[in-house]
């Protein structure tokens, strides 16, 4: 389960469970997927066409009335199929696809494979869940056995976008957005004696301000020989066989199995952290431009930091807590915190440290986090995220 915050402020809760559609469902769910696929890529078409030639982009609303128009061709009536809300809901995702675009927080929009892309429907307001019989009815599909999983109240929470998917090992989730119209919890004072500040490692996954170091199980190294030999094993196979799929699956699986290790392991650290300190102290990572860094980039990726921070932040919101940040260019690491001696040659093979000013010893990575709490603590950073 998710939370994130709106302007309400109230808590938006976002809920995931496993469901297992029948055979016939399957084939639905199928159709729907492809369904919202097309009428995808035909929006981006459109509008990319539409800016071409006359310098405006067509909006949703202009796509929503060709789309009832296309429905009614004779070519296209297999759209109608597909529950119209879903097609819909399309469009909506490349409208806020376009507008991610020109705000500068993503790529322009792509058009979706059919082999590469995410398997999915979205819907709103028309999905029901009876969790008595752990149920849920979906539109042109009937009732779907819902496995059991952590319960909202339906008929008080606001039911929002729901989502049906397929992941690459063939299982089907569905997603809803709940509004439990609870307020927030009220944000604790930012004091120094409460705070912690926190860096990020690869061979200690997070060091903490006050020693406490987690270490870094690293799944996916671990499972490096695993993930070789089968993809080989995916390599020999004909594409479209049996052997091809099982090989596949197989592989799928494996990977699905790395993230849910890691996952579980952060879900861990940050629960343990936001409910022990009421300040967590961070450094505003440049984990994009880090991943250019060819021989760090395999190291950053399987620990997963910006999963960590995205679950600090939403985190601190259901406990009331506060998140700080220091700039990307401050000297936590070179930084002696004892009398401010800054050591402009240490290299990151350079795991300790002694101050020559003051003769203070070092551990690299724990002095990184004093320092990032203090640097947290100046007048101009007491901005909470």
């Amino acid at each position: 389960m998710l939370h994130v915050a709106n302007k309400y402020n109230e808590m938006i809760k976002v809920y995931k469970y496993k469901i297992k559609p029948t055979d016939d469902q399957k084939l639905f769910l199928s159709q729907f997927f492809g369904c919202s696929r097309f009428i995808y890529n035909w929006g981006l078409e459109l509008k990319t066409s539409s800016y071409k030639e006359s310098g405006k982009s067509s909006t949703y609303n202009e796509l929503s009335k060709k789309l009832t128009i296309l429905k009614k061709n004779d070519e296209f009536k297999w759209l109608n199929d597909c529950p119209c809300v879903v097609l819909q809901q399309s469009l909506r995702n490349l409208e806020n696809a376009f507008t991610s675009f020109f705000r500068k927080k993503s790529k322009y929009p792509c058009f979706k494979s059919k082999k590469n892309h995410r398997n999915s429907a979205k819907f709103i307001l028309s999905v029901y869940f009876d969790f008595e019989k752990w149920l849920v009815k979906v539109p042109k599909l009937g009732w779907i056995k819902l496995c059991k999983n952590r319960k909202f109240n339906a008929s008080i929470c606001r039911q929002g976008t729901t989502t049906i998917s397929m992941d690459k090992c063939n299982t089907y989730w569905i997603t809803v957005i709940v509004d439990d119209l609870q307020p927030k919890q009220p944000k604790t004072k930012v004091v120094r004696e409460t705070a912690v500040g926190v860096d990020l490692g690869i061979k200690h996954f997070a060091i903490l301000s006050d020693g406490t170091k987690y270490p870094n199980p690293k799944y996916y190294e671990n499972k490096q020989k695993e993930i070789t030999h089968l993809t080989k094993a995916l390599r020999r196979t004909k594409v479209g066989s049996h052997r091809h799929e099982k090989a596949r699956l197989a592989l799928a699986k494996s990977y699905r199995k790395i993230s849910n290790q890691r996952n579980d392991m952060i879900h861990k650290i940050t629960t343990d952290l936001v409910k022990r300190f009421d300040t967590i102290c961070l450094e505003d990572l440049n984990i994009e431009g880090m991943l250019k860094n060819k021989h760090l980039a395999k190291s950053i990726q399987s620990a997963s930091w910006g999963e960590f921070i995205r679950q600090i932040q939403y985190k601190s919101e259901i406990f009331g807590k506060n998140v700080l940040f220091i700039g990307q260019f401050d000297p936590s690491s070179k930084l002696c915190h004892c009398c401010g001696y800054l050591k402009k040659d240490l290299t990151l093979s350079d795991r300790d440290w002694t101050c020559p000013r003051c003769g203070t010893h070092h551990d690299r990575d724990v002095n990184a986090a004093i320092n990032i709490r203090n640097i947290s603590f100046e007048k101009q950073n007491l901005i909470g995220i």
